[in-house]
């Protein structure tokens, strides 16, 4: 717990920079979006199968995002909250910065950088990890396309656990996971309100998934639907996502 506070005071000594404009959520990954200051966005995600019943898995994350103004936001989050159950929810305390790179030079690209770190809380286990993440980001020029790389790393109560079971499908043993993952966001927009925008994280773990969806902005709301495809079945199967993003306050 020691270490995740140290974290958070130094990254709150580096909370400089410019406001900057909203753009889209992506879907699993953090994107370049930024809340402006004084407004909050409440988001909801699910993802169920249910067109495999009687055996539909539901999971869901929920997330409250304040802007702080300086280029950087505060989150509030709800993980991990299924059906069955996860026996995984956790509770996420969070901030996001980012940063614009040669502004004056690069700024038809929109060069950006962003880092974000979350202290992650168990609901069910009574114990506390962690996950950070930062990437690159740009924008090419006239189609509008924006390209998002970078990593992520992360604790078991975010990215779950290897289960074992046995031969009743009983479950034996749980082993955490504490994954360093590549990143990677794809950003179209067709029209003003219309967008094509998928990632994917890499390795074996929760997050492990590479997500294809459509985004809508409607006033102040944003409507996602997607399709999750694992990297392994280990950790669940295809799925289909809608994520809800609604931004109380003024738009910029």
């Amino acid at each position: 717990m020691e270490t995740y506070r140290r974290t958070f005071f130094l990254f709150f000594i580096f909370l400089l920079g410019q406001k900057l404009p909203a753009q889209s959520l992506i879907v699993g990954i953090p994107s370049a979006d930024i809340v402006h200051k004084g407004a909050l966005e409440l988001t909801h995600e699910s993802q169920t199968n249910f067109w495999s019943y009687p055996t539909v898995d539901w999971n869901s994350f929920t997330f409250l995002t304040y802007g702080m103004g300086y280029n950087a936001e505060a989150t509030i989050s709800i993980n991990n909250l299924a059906s069955p159950a996860s026996k995984n929810i956790s509770l996420g305390l969070g901030v996001k910065k980012v940063w614009e790179i040669f502004p004056s030079i690069t700024h038809a690209w929109e060069l950006k950088g962003t880092y974000g770190q979350n202290v992650l809380f168990s609901v069910e286990r009574q114990d506390v990890g962690g996950w950070a993440y930062g990437h690159l980001s740009f924008r090419i020029p006239k189609i509008k396309t924006r390209l998002t790389g970078g990593f992520s790393y992360g604790s078991n109560q975010l990215f779950g656990y290897r289960v074992k079971y046995n031969e009743f499908r009983q479950e034996i043993s749980r082993t955490p996971l504490h994954p360093f993952a590549a990143i990677v966001g794809f950003e179209q927009p067709i029209t003003k309100r219309f967008s094509i925008i998928a990632d994917w994280y890499s390795g074996n773990h929760a997050l492990a998934m590479l997500i294809p969806a459509v985004q809508m902005n409607i006033g102040h709301s944003v409507f996602i639907l997607g399709y999750k495809i694992p990297n392994s079945s280990e950790f669940g199967g295809n799925a289909l996502i809608t994520e809800v993003m609604i931004h109380f306050g003024k738009l910029h």
